[in-house]
């Protein structure tokens, strides 16, 4: 009767023990997901600033281009207005800023549009 009480228990322990091991191989296979997924998380959002800064670096950038160029246009015309040039030229070049400025809008759009497409084929 004890024999058989303690092969009982044994049994029991070794069952107890068993699935113990079992759980705790799940419970360690979830936390390992769960790791994973927020070291993508992290990588997520430290390549979002990253483009952020990048788009703001660029911006500013365009920015100051555009300023030089606006000087670089006011000097050109200050010239051309100096040395006499006939106003059919100048509208010309007027029209041709105008073109451009369309140009630039379409293209400021067409990044957009394929940024957002980019943007939806990632996730």
């Amino acid at each position: 009767m004890r024999n058989q009480r303690r092969m009982l228990e044994a049994k029991e322990r070794a069952e107890l023990l068993g699935r113990a091991n079992g759980e705790s191989a799940h419970v360690l296979r979830i936390f390992d997901e769960e790791a994973q997924a927020m070291q993508s998380v992290r990588n997520t959002s430290r390549m979002l600033q990253e483009s952020f800064s990048t788009g703001t670096a660029i911006l500013s950038k365009y920015a100051e281009q555009r300023e030089r160029l606006k000087r670089a246009q006011r000097k050109a015309l200050d010239v051309l207005n100096r040395v006499g040039l006939s106003n059919s030229v100048l509208r010309l070049i007027e029209r041709r800023n105008r073109v451009d400025r369309w140009i630039k809008y379409v293209g400021m759009f067409l990044t957009v549009i394929i940024l957002y497409f980019f943007w939806k084929w990632t996730r």
